[in-house]
């Protein structure tokens, strides 16, 4: 089950409906702080259809907040999480230089980020991008 990732930054009207099945209670929200540059909302595509999603959120001076991954119930439990990870790491923003999480509500997902390098700080998960 190949799962792309890309920014939604202006969102169709059926990425919009996926996404209120989502984020039930604060999808209008999150698209319009991505439509004013407030967060990047990243969209995990499964046959061209929306089925995962998380937001990266600037904070200061390069380090950005991930948070809100999520997942369409009936595709949970298959790697979707991991490949829209994977996939969003790989087109990053130039600015970033690190990336933290706040996961005490899904601690289910310590394993996911300790395989894709964030390092747990004890009130939070952080990765930093490699220097080049």
């Amino acid at each position: 089950m190949p799962v792309y990732s890309e920014y939604l930054r202006e969102p169709t009207q059926q990425d919009q409906d996926s996404l209120a099945k989502l984020y039930p209670n604060d999808a209008e929200t999150l698209i319009d702080a991505a439509k004013q540059g407030r967060l990047l909302l990243i969209g995990g595509r499964f046959n061209g259809s929306l089925i995962s999603a998380l937001t990266l959120t600037p904070i200061h001076g390069g380090d950005y907040e991930l948070a809100r991954l999520t997942v369409r119930d009936i595709t949970r439990r298959r790697g979707t999480a991991r490949q829209l990870l994977i996939q969003c790491m790989k087109d990053l923003p130039d600015d970033l230089r690190s990336m933290s999480a706040d996961i005490s509500k899904a601690p289910e997902l310590s394993s996911l980020l300790t395989e894709l390098g964030f390092e747990n700080l004890g009130h939070c998960w952080q990765w930093q991008r490699p220097q080049s």
